[in-house]
């Protein structure tokens, strides 16, 4: 609140008082130019320059300290870029709504850009989680995420590991950083009923297991892998905007670990039919795709080697170019990326030099990523040639 230079403060002092207590909050008290210097300095913590002053001079001089921060004076005044002008006539009541109302405004204002610079930021972090490679690096990219972008000073990625909540990435002290059962704890909590719990003073949680130094949490569930929890030294340290935030980059991080565990399992049923497809009795070949260049990987087995005359080019560009015959080269082609098994009838040279039909079917393997694969297996089994024959 700014005074006029001359006056002393007591001449203001009722009606100091009277706004202090109907507006709820802190009032600092400061007289003519002494005012705009303090408004200056410290701007960003303000949320409102109120003047009892209405010298024009003095208004644009704090106007122009304010940087920004609305000003509303209590009086008279030409300058056109302050907020608010009330004239003493409306009451000190009036003059305290208007300023409580552009106090609000500018809070609302406020959290709504620091709502967007946090969702920028978090967009960031966002592409790194979701190209992680690694369980540790989608950790240590979260926790990244939760400091930097939401400005979270202590926080902790934790994950399940046989029935145990443990942490993997935090920047809490060791003493604090302690794996705990699924069933204890805000964290166990969290993870059983898969819920965010918003804690505004763990020392009255009976399931705090906590230091005496934390009072307060957040504690936001990975889906079924773990729990990411942020903390903080003062009771009621967080809101629901915390909790929000932290939802959404659980969310990333949900996927992230969901990915790796879908890419997880296909290696293991991919070395799995791999290890079955080298010891086949019967030829088979396996083919892989990438994109966007769409280079082709090909592999055959020992039957493969041991029955025909000529094997796949391994080293070609494209499926087409691949394969010795026109009927396998449009079955790969087609089928690779269809994720639908297929079957047709292609004739083969032999080792012997004789040629020979046979039955390839074409069986894709499902992919997450930008990968196309499949096994073709290759049949002379005379009985399904028949019925194949006699269907057709």
């Amino acid at each position: 609140m700014v005074l006029p230079d001359s006056p002393a403060e007591s001449e203001y002092s009722a009606l100091v008082e009277s706004f202090r207590a109907a507006l709820g909050a802190q009032v600092i008290v400061r007289q003519g130019r002494t005012a705009t210097e303090y408004v200056y300095e410290l701007g960003p913590t303000i949320d409102c320059a109120v003047s009892l002053c209405d010298d024009d001079e003095l208004v644009r001089s704090l106007v122009d300290a304010a940087n920004g921060v609305p000003v509303v004076v209590y009086g008279e005044t030409e300058v056109s870029d302050v907020e608010e002008v009330v004239h003493p006539t409306n009451g000190i009541e009036s003059f305290t709504r208007r300023v409580a109302s552009v106090v609000e405004d500018d809070l609302r204002e406020s959290e709504l850009v620091d709502g967007n610079k946090k969702l920028t930021a978090l967009s960031v972090h966002a592409s790194a989680i979701t190209g992680c490679e690694s369980v540790s690096e989608v950790c240590e990219e979260t926790l990244a995420a939760a400091i930097e972008a939401l400005a979270f000073t202590f926080c902790t990625v934790a994950l399940v590991e046989d029935d145990q909540i443990v942490p993997r990435a935090s920047t809490l002290p060791p003493e604090d950083q302690n794996s705990c059962h699924v069933s204890e704890g805000i964290a166990g909590r969290t993870y059983r009923t898969r819920e965010t719990q918003v804690v505004g003073d763990i020392t009255a949680d009976a399931d705090a297991l906590f230091s005496a130094t934390r009072k307060s949490t957040v504690s936001v569930p990975l889906g079924p892998y773990g729990i990411i929890q942020v903390v903080s030294d003062s009771r009621r340290g967080f809101d629901e905007h915390d909790a929000e935030f932290l939802e959404i980059l659980a969310g990333y991080t949900t996927e992230a670990l969901a990915r790796l565990d879908r890419e997880s399992a296909l290696r293991a049923e991919r070395d799995r039919l791999h290890a079955f497809f080298d010891n086949l009795p019967v030829p088979a070949v396996y083919v892989e795709e990438e994109t966007p260049d769409g280079r082709v990987r090909c592999e055959v087995n020992r039957a493969y080697e041991q029955t025909f005359q000529r094997g796949p080019n391994r080293s070609n560009p494209s499926v087409e170019a691949a394969f010795p015959n026109e009927t396998e080269r449009r079955l790969f082609a087609d089928y690779l990326w269809s994720g639908d098994a297929v079957a047709a009838e292609v004739d083969r040279e032999t080792v012997g030099g004789d040629r020979q039909t046979l039955e390839l079917t074409i069986v894709p393997v499902p992919s997450s990523g930008p990968t196309g694969s499949a096994y073709g297996v290759y049949n002379s089994d005379r009985p399904r040639l028949s019925a194949r024959h006699e269907l057709s």
